[in-house]
């Protein structure tokens, strides 16, 4: 089994060697990193070139936005599962693809075209906003899809998810989330939770940002409307203002962070 760490990347400084870094700390287990640079001017890809690592695939290549230079990087990717790192976010520890492939192999995946369903592996994530570990469903449901799907950075997708379709570029702040959508409410994927953070999510990135949010939220009600029904949407909204959405936001970004999450983690893990 390998796995393919897709990192895009465009004048990205000592970040993207920091993130490259926290790959190639990745034990026993086979994998590559697979670099789509949109030609930056920076010199940070000369740090990546001077490591001299045969498990580095660095292309360089113009591209309309980050989800078309993953577009490009999937193209180029040769292992069986992707997992997309953006510059300054760190694997959470040197286990996490060994743990994952563990889990691959428990839940039947052989790596055989057409031998079985795509899979779609996901965890939680360590936020360094926040400081602690921010705790996911261990089950995919359509109140999931809606409300909080896992950490684009913490998903680990079979290669077969991107074979009848790749990412759509249109949506600038939530193809992933789409695309997420689509594989699991349309494309048949089986989505398995692994119990152990996979990335160390840096945060405050562009889709955080108030123009980014706006537009998030006109994508959100696209996207949803497509892949939900009428009356999913409806219990959708009605238990985000049952349970109180806004102030639930506020206490998972704010001091009581810590105890939310463990909340949280008592709720879904039962610990």
């Amino acid at each position: 089994m390998k796995f393919s760490v897709i990192i895009v990347s465009l004048n990205a400084g000592n970040k993207l060697i920091k993130t490259v870094n926290s790959a190639l700390s990745q034990k026993d287990v086979e994998f590559e990193i697979v670099i789509k640079d949109g030609h930056s001017k920076d010199g940070s890809l000369d740090a990546v070139r001077l490591l001299n690592d045969r498990r580095i695939r660095l292309f360089e290549q113009d591209d309309t936005g980050i989800y078309d230079g993953m577009n490009q990087a999937i193209t180029h990717a040769e292992g069986d599962f992707f997992i997309f790192m953006n510059c300054g976010d760190y694997f959470y520890d040197e286990s996490v693809l060994a743990r994952f492939a563990e889990a691959a192999a428990e839940n039947g995946f052989s790596g055989d075209e057409g031998s079985s369903r795509p899979l779609i592996l996901y965890g939680s994530r360590y936020s360094r906003l926040t400081g602690n570990v921010e705790h996911i469903s261990p089950r995919i449901t359509p109140l999931v899809c809606y409300r909080n799907i896992p950490c684009h950075q913490a998903i680990l997708y079979s290669k077969d998810n991107f074979e009848k379709r790749l990412y759509r570029p249109e949506y600038k702040v939530r193809a992933d989330y789409e695309h997420f959508l689509w594989s699991v409410l349309k494309n048949n994927a089986k989505t398995v939770y692994v119990d152990h953070p996979v990335c160390i999510y840096e945060g405050g990135g562009y889709s955080e940002s108030p123009k980014a949010i706006k537009r998030s939220a006109a994508e959100h009600k696209e996207i949803t409307h497509m892949y939900l029904t009428k009356w999913q949407l409806f219990y959708c909204r009605l238990y985000m203002i049952v349970t109180l959405q806004p102030l639930r936001k506020r206490l998972a970004s704010g001091r009581l962070s810590g105890l939310y999450n463990s909340f949280l983690r008592r709720l879904y893990h039962g610990g």
